[in-house]
């Protein structure tokens, strides 16, 4: 999926934090074993299609960070963020995930530096499976750097979040505005009921918008998930949001899903089943999953996904090559946290 930085971070963190001073030190191990097999079909063009089939030992958001806080009286405290990407299936090299400080008190949290995006957090519920890459139907953002956050208190659950991505380099950088992106979003969790809304956009030479919705609501042995997502062409140009084993969406584009959860002891089973449908193309995708905690802090799992997408220009070919794509993905795996 393509990611920026992040934003809510600081309200998931801020409470935590104020009661640990000292630092802590977490991560998170979490590796697959992964076979996938994608046939591609060209209805005009030069090319002749193909398939690509491949067993893959693969890393899925393997991270080591350290968090913080420090009392300063009158109700305040700083906190404190670092998190690095780690590749558990190769090099062992080291990403930017996570990088903020910020001010917590009765009035909030305001934060600065690379964070969650509120989007995130408030539309993204479908994201339930351990093997990486299996959220095809999301076109939303994940991180975020040079962003400025706010989030309100918590209001019996309902709280809001506001963020600023402010002269962003690279890919991301769309104007000389005082910010380039900005994002609000609002939740109410109480319970065992979970909404959230977000409205995400981008100013400047571009002037692209996606706003999404979601909800999830927990039964006690089972919950159900939804989430819906609208973009226009501009936002999609921008973000270029990937989707369907490495391709990209195209135009004015609408996303939904649905999930659920069937706890059975130390057992998690896990469907879903999402849509994307564009100006250029359209594609669904459905997920299996079965999951076995061994402890609070290890799990093995094994999933599957089968998916689909229709007239798709493909990254790794010349745009000019339309074409169709199915795909089936199978992973086990292993996850640790600490």
């Amino acid at each position: 999926m393509k990611k920026l930085l992040t934003l809510a971070v600081a309200a998931a963190c801020a409470a935590p934090l104020v009661a640990s001073a000292n630092p802590v030190v977490y991560g998170r191990v979490n590796v697959n074993l992964v076979h996938q097999d994608y046939d591609y079909e060209v209805p005009f063009g030069t090319w002749d299609g193909g398939d690509a089939e491949a067993w893959n030992v693969e890393n899925n958001a393997s991270r080591v960070g350290v968090k913080g806080s420090e009392d300063l009286g009158n109700g305040l405290a700083a906190v404190y963020q670092f998190e690095f990407g780690v590749d558990a299936s190769d090099s062992g090299g080291l990403s930017g995930r996570l990088a903020y400080a910020g001010i917590t008190g009765g009035f909030g949290t305001f934060a600065m530096g690379r964070q969650w995006t509120p989007y995130y957090g408030s539309v993204d519920k479908i994201d339930i499976m351990q093997v990486g890459g299996m959220n095809d139907a999301y076109l939303g953002l994940t991180r975020v750097g040079n962003a400025v956050a706010y989030v309100t208190p918590n209001f019996n659950g309902l709280s809001g979040k506001l963020a600023l991505v402010i002269d962003n380099g690279g890919a991301e950088d769309v104007g000389e505005d005082f910010a380039d992106w900005w994002n609000v979003s609002v939740d109410y969790d109480n319970g065992p009921l979970s909404v959230g809304a977000s409205y995400l956009a981008a100013q400047g030479d571009v002037d692209g918008a996606l706003w999404g919705l979601a909800a999830k609501y927990n039964f006690g042995m089972f919950a159900l998930i939804g989430q819906f997502e609208q973009a226009d062409e501009d936002y999609i140009a921008a973000a270029r949001p990937g989707n369907f084993g490495g391709t990209a969406v195209e135009g004015d584009t609408t996303s939904w899903a649905l999930g659920g959860e069937v706890y059975l002891g130390n057992n998690t089973l896990r469907a879903t089943y999402g849509s994307v449908d564009s100006d250029e193309n359209d594609g669904s995708t459905w997920t299996l999953g079965a999951e076995h905690n061994f402890s609070k802090r290890t799990r093995v799992f094994v999933e599957y996904e089968d998916s689909e997408l229709n007239r798709v220009k493909h990254t790794a070919f010349s745009t000019s090559d339309y074409h169709d794509i199915e795909g089936q993905r199978f992973g086990v795996g292993i996850r640790h946290d600490f």
